[in-house]
């Protein structure tokens, strides 16, 4: 592993004060977003955790992020505002995280977060309602341990927890995770590594178990209408 530099907070403080002026400037809502918020208000309001009140259909595909907005609604009561700051806040973090504690030194870390900010698909969806700013920020976290551990037990329990939560976060970033975790297993060839790769991802198992009792499937409505076309997949 490379060796980092301490980084002081102050030889970044204008990078990182432009992304968080060029995303907060750009913050808007997805008209997807308000799936996950009607679902929400019925949650809040004691209807369960549903579309339609009375069926059980889980029809948005981002437990985690759906989980921390209905605590977000609960505290604040309000949903447009809560959730612009709540994804700005965890898009900060994730650039904070990227900068202070992956980046190896201050001018890559400067060129990294002007990269971000020149990147519109990464500006606009650091907001949007959607889950992508907590998907950023566990990417950043998996990054920094993954570079920073040595391969233990207790450095893999991180990695898989941080990959567990991103998996809960949306599913299909499972794939890519699977790569760094499959070569930290590798690395260690011990029988403990599967230990620790079962209870990091605990959380999203307790997950499916839940969506399993509750909604009847294992994955959101959304895979099934997706999937089930009736379009060959070479087609598609």
């Amino acid at each position: 592993a490379p060796h980092w530099q301490q980084i002081p907070v102050r030889r970044l403080a204008l990078p990182i004060a432009l992304y968080a002026l060029v995303v907060l400037q750009s913050a808007w809502l997805h008209e997807d977003a308000y799936i996950t918020y009607r679902t929400i208000d019925n949650f809040v309001h004691g209807y369960g955790a549903t579309w339609n009140i009375g069926e059980r259909v889980q029809t948005y595909t981002h437990p985690l992020w759906f989980l921390a907005m209905s605590v977000a609604h609960f505290l604040t009561g309000e949903i447009f505002y809560t959730s612009t700051f709540f994804s700005w806040a965890c898009s900060l973090a994730a650039v904070l995280v990227l900068a202070l504690w992956v980046a190896p030194s201050a001018k890559n870390a400067s060129y990294g977060i002007t990269l971000l900010c020149s990147c519109k698909a990464f500006v606009d969806y650091s907001t949007s309602g959607l889950e992508n700013p907590l998907s950023h920020l566990l990417l950043a976290l998996f990054v920094g341990c993954y570079l920073r551990a040595q391969p233990t037990s207790r450095s893999l329990a991180i990695l898989s927890l941080v990959a567990g939560l991103a998996t809960l976060n949306r599913m299909d970033t499972l794939l890519v995770y699977l790569p760094a975790l499959g070569w930290r297993i590798w690395q260690m060839r011990d029988h403990r590594a599967l230990g620790a790769l079962a209870m990091g991802f605990a959380p999203f198992v307790a997950w499916e178990l839940f969506s399993l009792l509750y909604y009847g499937f294992p994955f959101p409505n959304t895979a099934y209408g997706k999937l089930n076309t009736g379009t060959p997949a070479t087609a598609l």
